[in-house]
């Protein structure tokens, strides 16, 4: 199953998605595929990434599941 972030009532299921939320697509932490914005978040690396971005969140018993703490 494909990584997924929940923050408030939006999911973001792509690295450039989740751009948006991070600040733009040069805070994304890439572990394959550099660069293919509409990729699965597999390809980033997520706690990297929303630590960098100074977010608080935490990762769901589903492991696949990133949940931003606003």
């Amino acid at each position: 199953m494909c990584n997924h972030v929940f923050c408030g009532e939006r999911i973001y299921v792509t690295p450039g998605q989740l751009s948006d939320l991070i600040g733009g697509p040069r805070g994304l932490v890439w572990l394959e595929h550099a660069g293919e914005m509409d990729w699965c978040l597999c390809a980033i690396d997520l706690p990297t990434t929303l630590n960098r971005a100074k977010l608080s969140w935490k990762q769901d018993t589903d492991a696949s599941t990133f949940t931003v703490e606003r």
